[in-house]
């Protein structure tokens, strides 16, 4: 067990410093929900391309991550991660790939291919494909939590989890919007841990969509036409459920004061030179959505 945490992240937790109470086993599952309206397929990009709680423009859908605390050969240990992906670095992010589709016919198109585009008759099928680049994010990936709910467990519920979790029984590789990642993987844990939480949310989708003052086929086959998916902010609405009926503990103010470190100015400096090499496309993008 030891070198499958030497494999992940250890550390001293400040938890049991901070809370002379507390469990030596506990978990603590975390969410950047990003508020995106899930109503139709329209919308849910629309919110995608521009983030309505900072009118952000990354594409960014949120993310989902556990903070597992135990004891190891007597050493208070701690697994922070969670299951993360689409980097775009062997097929194209799933935004990016329906917008191929559109204007290709294809989700990964070659420069041949681009020269003499097709017509995709179901472009928004992208979604359902699996992205093979996913991996296991050490600690929060950058990612603020607006919502963590901590649990008490027993060792055997740790031992559970850390079996669970280890890459010879979990596939990170695989990464997918209707399959394995970060809201489901936070999820699977929690039912682990005796914690019921729900992720899930059905988005129908439009069978046309005008962007850019044009008018777009979205699909054909009617399978396409609702997409059930793990979404970071439905499970924040079930972690503070799970808050508010007392079944976890809100732990959002020492997650934030022990755990979120600031930003240096070279972090910063360099987030500030990707947000502006990235400003014309990102805004050309949010236009069409106008």
């Amino acid at each position: 067990m030891r070198s499958f945490f030497a494999a992940f992240f250890i550390l001293v937790s400040s938890y049991l410093h901070s809370h002379s109470h507390a469990s030596e086993y506990f978990l603590v599952i975390l969410v950047d929900a990003r508020h995106l309206d899930y109503s139709n397929g329209r919308e849910l990009l629309k919110t995608m391309v521009k983030h309505p709680s900072d009118g952000s423009k990354n594409s960014d859908v949120g993310h989902a991550w556990i903070y597992l605390h135990g004891v190891v050969d007597g050493e208070c240990v701690v697994v922070e991660g969670g299951h993360s992906g689409e980097l775009g670095r062997y097929q194209a992010k799933y935004f990016d790939g329906i917008m191929n589709y559109m204007d290709f016919g294809f989700a990964n198109p070659t420069r041949e291919q681009m020269c003499f585009p097709r017509k995709e008759p179901n472009p928004i099928k992208y979604l359902w494909e699996t992205q093979e680049d996913g991996f296991f994010q050490h600690r929060n990936g950058k990612h603020k939590p607006t919502c963590a709910a901590k649990i008490d467990i027993t060792k055997e519920q740790f031992d559970a989890i850390v079996a669970f979790i280890d890459p010879c029984n979990y596939s990170y590789t695989n990464y997918a919007l209707v399959g394995n990642q970060c809201s489901s993987f936070a999820v699977q844990v929690a039912n682990i841990a005796g914690l019921d939480l729900e992720s899930e949310v059905t988005v129908p989708i439009p069978q046309n969509i005008r962007i850019g003052g044009e008018w777009f086929q979205l699909w054909s086959n009617p399978y396409y036409s609702a997409i059930t998916m793990s979404s970071p902010d439905i499970l924040e609405k079930s972690l503070i459920d799970a808050v508010n009926k007392g079944k976890a503990e809100n732990v959002l103010p020492w997650y934030l004061k022990h755990h979120l470190p600031k930003k240096s100015i070279r972090t910063k400096f360099s987030e500030l030179c990707c947000t502006i090499r990235m400003f014309p496309y990102r805004y050309q993008r949010a236009r069409m959505f106008m």
